[in-house]
């Protein structure tokens, strides 16, 4: 699987849900379970931007579809 590890609350980050973004609504925006935060930031400087793209998302677009918390 290919992920953009640099994610950010922009214009092209927000357009549509990616499974990425499906994922860290599923699981609430917490870091603490996501996989991916645990393998690329959790002992890094960088700050994953996920939760502030998936609320954008949501005001966007609504909840995702088959996205079920």
């Amino acid at each position: 699987m290919n992920y953009r590890y640099n994610v950010s609350c922009c214009e092209t980050t927000s357009k549509n849900w990616t499974q990425t973004a499906i994922e860290c609504y599923r699981i609430g925006c917490m870091c603490s379970k996501c996989g991916l935060y645990k393998i690329y930031f959790e002992n890094s400087e960088a700050e994953c931007k996920m939760k502030a793209t998936v609320i954008e998302l949501v005001r966007r677009h609504g909840a995702p579809e088959g996205g079920g918390k």
